[in-house]
């Protein structure tokens, strides 16, 4: 049975979708879930019934349950947002399938790429689409380095440069009265924000697999409750190389990112978005006036940030584009925004960054 055909929306109704887990995540999808034409919320699962109802008063939708088999079992939704700890996502992806629901999961959907390939093969199986998470990809900085990319103003792209600067050790990885739920990944509270770091790095590059990964993953905080805490890591992935860092002991918290060409490079960063472009034709004797331009970007960008943050325009901002992007493809039939391949090339090139930290 075909994707169309399973959804049967001839009637142009909208898809009827349920989500599992009400922690923090999933007041970033429900916004687009209670608002979108082409979603309905029918069903908010988790085994607290007090969040469950939480998120159903906060939104105003959804019947509360805090079993999931119970609730694909009466609600028969067509997508399932499965928004769990990442170690519960295996065997909560495959009930949904099995319900024969198409399922969006929060990354990381998995601790490694044998596993990913699991869960991609279930849902090929279950003929339903599989989707992780990959909400940066749609936030707009990300949208403008793509497009320069693509217009060839960086000439061909050589490097690549990430760095996530976060002290998630204040919050839940780091304390250590709680277990789970990243620190229980293969690379701890790091593992939990590798993905990002990965996929930018390929849809950034093109590059899907690595030559060879050099660097450091370790825990340089003594905090054993984290498992992994910093990252430096170089790829090497044929005339492109990149450099991929996690770190929780600098500041101010950044998610810089950095694309260098044949002719130009460009820098942005997640957080408090600006676009510093160096490149023609401000170069050589014309680089004080390119400076000038970025001073005034720089100026610019500075207003906007101020805005977003007013207008809670944040860094999950591409989250709903990525969820309408799905909900639109599964209605026409059309491949998804993010397909099994650049999946499981994400969790390949992970495993490798992981492996850096064997043995420690």
């Amino acid at each position: 049975m075909g994707v169309s055909e399973h959804l049967d929306t001839a009637d142009g109704g909208p898809l009827r979708a349920a989500v599992i887990g009400c922690g923090a995540i999933a007041y970033e999808h429900l916004p687009y879930l209670t608002s979108s034409p082409d979603a309905l919320l029918v069903g908010l699962c988790d085994r607290s019934r007090a969040l469950a109802e939480a998120a159903r008063n906060r939104f105003g939708a959804g019947t509360v349950y805090t079993d999931a088999e119970a609730m694909l079992a009466a609600e028969r939704p067509d997508v399932v947002h499965v928004l769990t700890p990442p170690q519960t996502h295996d065997a909560l992806v495959r009930q949904a399938l099995a319900a024969g629901a198409h399922v969006v999961c929060e990354k990381p959907m998995t601790g490694t790429a044998a596993e990913t390939a699991a869960l991609i093969e279930a849902a090929a199986a279950a003929g339903r689409v599989l989707v992780e998470s990959r909400n940066l990809l749609f936030n707009d900085p990300v949208i403008a380095l793509l497009a320069m990319i693509a217009e060839g103003r960086l000439g061909t792209v050589r490097e690549c440069d990430i760095l996530l600067s976060l002290d998630f050790l204040a919050g839940p990885f780091g304390d250590r009265n709680l277990a789970g739920p990243g620190a229980d990944l293969p690379a701890g509270a790091v593992h939990d924000f590798l993905p990002h770091l990965v996929y930018l790095f390929q849809a950034l590059t093109g590059a899907e697999t690595a030559d060879a990964v050099h660097g450091e993953l370790a825990n340089r905080s003594g905090n054993a409750r984290a498992g992994f805490d910093f990252l430096d890591a170089l790829v090497m992935a044929g005339q492109v190389r990149g450099r991929l860092r996690i770190a929780t002991d600098v500041e101010p918290s950044a998610f810089r990112v950095a694309v260098r060409g044949s002719e130009a490079s460009v820098e942005t960063d997640l957080y408090n978005p600006f676009m510093r472009f160096d490149g023609p034709p401000d170069t050589g004797k014309r680089a004080p006036i390119g400076q000038m331009r970025g001073g005034f970007a720089l100026v610019r960008a500075g207003f906007a940030n101020l805005r977003n943050k007013i207008g809670q325009h944040g860094t999950t901002h591409g989250l709903p584009r990525m969820l309408a992007a799905t909900y639109a493809a599964l209605r026409r039939g059309d491949p998804p925004p993010i397909t099994p391949a650049e999946m499981l090339a994400t969790a390949r090139l992970t495993d490798e960054i992981v492996a850096l930290g064997a043995g420690r």
